[in-house]
């Protein structure tokens, strides 16, 4: 009888290891972790595996924001084998840490990253306010850029962090706008 519940136990923990395996591989990777995984299995795996799992994906973003050397070192890994949503997801965390490390954002511009693409509102229809506070924590952080070599990036960035001015027409202005339109 007792090698029989034995023999039970060993058939379920069999049963059960592809799932741990998975659990395993899926719970929110540190920085350490992925770049070991990115020299050992190449970027493009890895990214691709993070892509496949939303929930790890978003960590490493997260991960990314905080502005760590050791997130943005991911976010380089990964950024050469990035197509146009994983690009834009990175690009838009990267540009998230601005306000937090923007010694070490500005610095990746020409190790993998664009000006343009960091030194934006990294929003897409965001609740109202919060753009407008990304521009002004950004544009501080950038006016404490002092290293001579990432000083001139930092001027070019704020110019383009900062938000078009709004111009709020009057009800019937922009419904004669739109009648002239033919809409």
């Amino acid at each position: 009888m007792r090698s029989m519940r034995q023999l039970a136990a060993i058939l379920l923990v069999l049963a059960l290891a592809p799932m741990m395996a998975f659990a395993a591989s899926s719970s929110e990777p540190s920085a350490t972790i992925l770049l070991a995984r990115i020299v050992k299995e190449g970027g493009h795996k890895v990214l691709w595996d993070l892509w496949d799992h939303e929930k790890d994906f978003d960590h490493v973003l997260s991960g990314i924001e905080s502005g760590d050397p050791s997130w943005l070192k991911v976010a380089t890994a990964l950024r050469p084998f990035s197509d146009a949503g994983a690009t834009l997801s990175l690009d838009y965390a990267v540009a998230r840490a601005l306000p937090k490390a923007p010694n070490r954002v500005l610095a990746l511009v020409g190790h993998g990253f664009n000006l343009p693409d960091i030194c934006t509102s990294p929003f897409i229809e965001p609740e109202p306010g919060v753009a407008e506070a990304y521009e002004r924590k950004a544009l501080v952080a950038l006016s404490k850029v002092k290293a001579p070599a990432l000083a001139p990036i930092a001027s070019e960035c704020s110019k383009r962090v900062r938000l078009p001015a709004r111009i709020d027409l009057p009800a019937g202005d922009a419904h004669q706008r739109r009648q002239s339109l033919g809409s």
